[in-house]
């Protein structure tokens, strides 16, 4: 992944110690879910690409 990457929806990231999913991106906010919790990002830029959509397809971690 280059270093200037954003992740989209779907992808696995981490940032502020939490490892979560992008569950969508509305007016430039990233909407983070973990369990049943849903939340805005604080920026794109914060967070760190774990696993794109395609791995975690690929890994049978789609749910």
């Amino acid at each position: 992944m280059a270093v200037n990457d954003l992740p989209e929806v779907g992808d696995e990231v981490e940032g502020n110690g939490r490892r979560t999913i992008v569950t969508d991106i509305h007016q430039g906010v990233y909407l983070l879910r973990c369990g049943a919790r849903v939340w805005p990002a604080s920026g794109p830029a914060g967070l760190r690409i774990i696993r794109r959509l395609a791995q975690r397809i690929a890994d049978g971690d789609f749910r």
